[in-house]
């Protein structure tokens, strides 16, 4: 392999990692009018084609954009290029660039593959790593997202700081307020689903289940101090509710590993 040849497959991963459209620039030259690639089960041919794979931002560009790629090495008749990915959730582990070359040294065809080795969990209990999610989430500057039907039947979205993993197929939350919001809302619509998002790691979890508000003293003085100490400073404990998530599903993925839950 010439010299050329190793700077074409890397003007064409800089194109692919960053989405950068002056990179697609440079790298158009580098490809062959008739040049196809394998990008999984797809199959793209000729130049413009191929291009459009590699300019600008596509779902998984903001997963290259964290990795530092290798650089383009010889393996028998090809170049290659093996790129462990940082750990994210949702997104391959490694992807995998053959490119084979014509007689003029220009990109005649690229095989791509994105390997996935994040396992899924199928389970009937949460996980350790959904847990230690759940319950760092305030700290983590994720708060979880509730979502409910209120008395009136519209729906409400809120943010909510306390909700905790309570047992194994069990969220709690400490609400505020006894008297209003969701609290009463539950009552008469016990359907609820909540959303754990850190964008970051691309870490998405969504958690379906009923509701309740629990009575019991002992289990209500035990949620409240569950909940994170800035909770807990709001000084709610006289008019707040303790609410437990009975869970019906969870779904979603994390860099430590993908769930399907059936409570």
């Amino acid at each position: 392999m010439s010299n050329e040849q190793i700077a074409a497959a890397q003007a064409y991963v800089n194109a692919l990692s960053t989405g950068d459209k002056q990179a697609a620039k440079a790298a158009s030259p580098h490809l062959a009018e008739d040049v196809t690639l394998k990008a999984g089960p797809r199959e793209f041919s000729g130049h413009d084609d191929v291009l459009a794979r590699i300019t600008g931002v596509w779902p998984l560009t903001p997963v290259y954009r964290k990795t530092t790629w290798p650089a383009p090495i010889e393996v028998g008749d090809h170049v290659a290029v093996v790129a462990p990915m940082a750990a994210v959730g949702a997104g391959p582990t490694e992807v995998h660039l053959k490119f084979w070359f014509n007689d003029a040294g220009k990109i005649a065809r690229v095989e791509q593959d994105n390997i996935t080795g994040t396992p899924l969990l199928e389970t009937n209990k949460l996980p350790d790593f959904v847990k230690s999610r759940v319950n760092g989430a305030l700290v983590n500057d994720t708060p979880i997202v509730v979502a409910y039907v209120d008395a009136n039947g519209y729906p409400r979205v809120s943010l909510r700081g306390s909700v905790q993993a309570y047992s194994d197929t069990q969220l709690s939350i400490w609400v505020r307020a006894s008297t209003t919001g969701m609290a009463v809302a539950i009552a008469s619509n016990p359907h609820v689903e909540l959303l754990y998002r850190d964008n970051p790691s691309r870490s998405t979890l969504i958690f379906k289940g009923k509701a309740r508000v629990e009575a019991d003293e002992s289990i209500r003085k035990q949620i409240y101090d569950d909940s994170p100490e800035v909770e807990q400073n709001h000084e709610s404990w006289a008019n707040g509710a303790a609410i437990i998530i009975d869970l019906s599903e969870v779904s979603g993925a994390t860099p430590d590993g993908r769930v399907r839950m059936e409570a």
